[in-house]
């Protein structure tokens, strides 16, 4: 492909694979929210970008031409948490509204973002459907669950991206599974990868701060070096895994940023610089709100969200709170799409 990548964002939200890709050295052409709240956001950081806000419109008027269609349809039908109507359910039955603009525009790339719990849905049938329909198309396609906390920001989030390319069986493959000795963002062995994760993960440490006001970011509590004696710590009950839900310790990462409801809850702990032993201030007594306050529990900041999402700080500003955690709990992590924009950059210039 001669000249710079062009892609078109569908269901953009705030903007996670807008900002990854242009991170990655694509340029945006278009993107389409019906959110009016989120669609400001994205008016803002991209003011000179067409804006659609219904998918069923793309398409059936006048587009700008893209290389790559992205787009993280709808995931409420599919969540395991949800009522699971899959594909037949009324929000993620826009995925056929997304195929349909596939099949008009034939980008030479797909990269289609969801929960998990796409591939159980309705069986593993409604995931089949989506390949099937993409395979007709003539698109080879590859897939993989990605975990955030693999690319560089301190939050548990797995989910599954779809990679097509148009008369190409192998060129997805070569961006999703790249061998683990290379410079790939996923690390099987539970730790942190290399490439993008190495870049960032040290901005992340002296960046994640306590409140709004950069100022008061005195240290970072999401996650702390051993000279850090007073820091935050999630809350036990939140943690998936046995050893750090009776052990919770400040390296651990966040639990999944949620779509509806409050964000994580946090709370002061102490950590003897020395042994590393870690001291939760926790109430004691379920009945007691004396520890909340006073302070000692709180809500992760949506300036924290935002970093947990790999969002500049203030991405987000000028809404109520409560609209920014909703936003950033539907976003997509801008770290991994950005890792997954560079590889279909650097396939595609091969």
């Amino acid at each position: 492909m001669v000249g710079r990548v062009t892609f078109g964002s569908l269901f953009s939200g705030i903007g996670g694979l807008d900002l990854g890709f242009e991170r990655a050295g694509m340029t945006p052409a278009y993107n389409c929210e019906n959110d009016p709240a989120a669609r400001s956001i994205l008016a803002r950081h991209w003011p000179t970008v067409p804006q659609y806000e219904d998918v069923r419109d793309v398409g059936r008027y006048a587009t700008t031409r893209a290389d790559v269609l992205c787009g993280g349809f709808p995931c409420q039908d599919l969540s395991v948490a949800g009522r699971r109507e899959g594909l037949d359910g009324k929000r993620s039955r826009l995925w056929f509204e997304f195929h349909r603009i596939i099949a008009g525009a034939c980008p030479s790339w797909v990269v289609v973002e969801n929960v998990p719990g796409l591939l159980s849905s309705n069986s593993g049938r409604d995931f089949g459907t989506i390949l099937g329909g993409l395979e007709d198309l003539g698109y080879g396609v590859a897939w993989r669950v990605f975990n955030s906390q693999f690319f560089g920001v301190p939050q548990r989030r797995r989910r599954v991206f779809i990679v097509g390319s148009l008369d190409d069986w192998r060129a997805p493959a070569r961006v999703l599974l790249e061998p683990e000795s290379g410079t790939g963002g996923f690390a099987p062995s539970g730790k942190t990868g290399p490439s993008i994760a190495a870049g960032t993960l040290s901005r992340a440490l002296a960046r994640v701060g306590g409140g709004d006001d950069p100022g008061a970011n005195k240290g970072a509590p999401l996650i702390v070096a051993p000279s850090d004696t007073d820091t935050l710590v999630f809350d036990p009950t939140q943690i998936t895994s046995p050893h750090n839900r009776s052990n919770p310790r400040p390296g651990d990462p966040c639990p999944t940023l949620p779509a509806r409801g409050n964000p994580p809850l946090a709370f002061h702990a102490t950590q003897d610089p020395i042994s590393g032993v870690v001291t939760p201030a926790i109430p004691t007594d379920k009945g007691s709100i004396g520890a909340l306050d006073r302070g000692r529990v709180r809500r992760l900041t949506p300036v924290e969200c935002e970093r947990l999402q790999g969002f500049p700080d203030g991405w987000t500003a000028g809404q109520s709170d409560a609209a920014r955690y909703r936003q950033l709990g539907n976003a997509v992590t801008v770290n991994v799409a950005e890792w997954i924009g560079r590889r279909i950059v650097a396939v595609d210039g091969a």
